[in-house]
């Protein structure tokens, strides 16, 4: 019996500290604020924007079981795409043996990144850039060697900038800036929160998916896909297959009008109209302002005055169903190919992402992503 005990314990012990080390292992990247402010420091001013990234290692575990995050990255640098595939060796590199931030910046089309690394690893660093084509420079320092490299020399020339004004809390996961507006992004195992300025409130998390903006041609183009749209406010809802639109502000043509009146009374009263059209059964508000729905029950969420800002709840089944839909009616056109293949590849993705709000205003903004 005693022996058993003995076993017993062990296994118990050794659950323990199996548990605690995957939590170490697993957990999010932190480094305190100053030391990401002094990374940031360094970037060459001329940057479009920028993220230094705390513990480089431990974030790219992070980062392998929530890859949604890398959109917002995406989001912010749309253009410097075409030079990823020239520099994911050497990032790989310079995140594995960093000893500390790992600074990303970019201009335009171009992409640079810099971290202090060991000597042997500077030079195996130096070799891959040869190999690769890139330009590199290698600063030493204290015991270390800063290796900066950039898909473009003309990155890594420049002094840097000034850092954020507003405080920080003591420690970070990433320290960003894209434009002038600074973001401190802070990691917890199931979400990642980025607040600039003074943080204002977000979304409900209650109701249906609905996103609200200021331009709806600048939101869809920051989607890659804003042709022929208009520069209106504009409130989308989606639940599941269904969705609603608003222009609060559009006013439609006499002849537009005339068309939707033309429309037969829906058993949702106040007004609402059931169109039938090609689009199917759909459900329109009545003026002044233009509200159409797949569902009479949405209109309430898409209702309201003009949105100021940018905002949005969103949960990820929502935007999941979203892709497949989209891909689906883009499908027959020839040209629209590989973003028919990036949607259902986002599918999945989105679908295990949780919620997703956002608020950004000139005084400040809020993103907070769950899983």
């Amino acid at each position: 019996m005693r022996r058993i005990a003995v076993l017993l314990a062990l296994a118990a012990l050794g659950g323990v500290v199996a548990s605690l080390a995957w939590r170490w292992w697993t957990a999010p990247p932190r480094a305190r604020a100053e030391t990401l402010a002094a990374a940031a420091a360094a970037v060459p001013a001329q940057a479009d924007g920028l993220v230094v990234i705390a513990e480089p290692d431990r974030a790219l575990r992070w980062l392998a079981r929530r890859p949604q995050a890398l959109a917002l990255l995406a989001l912010a640098a749309p253009e410097a795409d075409a030079a990823l595939p020239q520099m994911r060796a050497l990032l790989a590199a310079l995140a594995r043996d960093a000893r500390g931030p790992l600074a990303v910046w970019w201009r335009g089309p171009d992409v640079a990144a810099a971290a202090p690394v060991g000597a042997a690893a500077a030079r195996a660093i130096g070799d891959l850039a040869a190999i690769e084509g890139v330009p590199l420079r290698a600063t030493p320092g204290a015991g270390d060697v800063t290796v900066a490299t950039a898909s473009a020399a003309a990155l890594l020339d420049g002094g840097g900038g000034p850092g954020p004004r507003d405080g920080t809390p003591p420690e970070l996961a990433a320290l960003a800036r894209r434009g002038a507006r600074w973001w401190r992004v802070e990691a917890g195992r199931n979400r990642l929160e980025l607040v600039s300025g003074v943080p204002p409130e977000l979304l409900p998390a209650a109701g249906p998916s609905v996103v609200t903006t200021d331009d709806l041609a600048a939101l869809a183009a920051l989607l890659g896909s804003g042709n022929g749209l208009p520069h209106v406010p504009a409130r989308l809802a989606i639940a599941g297959d269904d969705w609603a639109l608003a222009l609060p502000t559009t006013t439609l043509s006499p002849q537009v009008q005339r068309l939707l009146s033309l429309a037969g009374d829906a058993p949702a009263g106040a007004g609402v109209r059931l169109w039938r059209g090609v689009l199917g059964d759909l459900w329109v508000a009545p003026p002044p302002d233009f509200a159409v729905a797949s569902r009479p029950e949405l209109l309430a969420a898409v209702a309201g005055a003009p949105p100021a800002g940018e905002a949005g709840a969103v949960r990820g089944a929502d935007l999941a169903t979203a892709c497949v839909r989209v891909a689906d009616a883009l499908e027959g056109v020839p040209w629209l190919g590989a973003r028919v293949a990036t949607l259902r590849r986002a599918a999945p993705l989105a679908a295990s992402l949780r919620l997703a709000r956002w608020r950004i205003t000139p005084a400040g903004g809020r993103i907070l992503l769950e899983w």
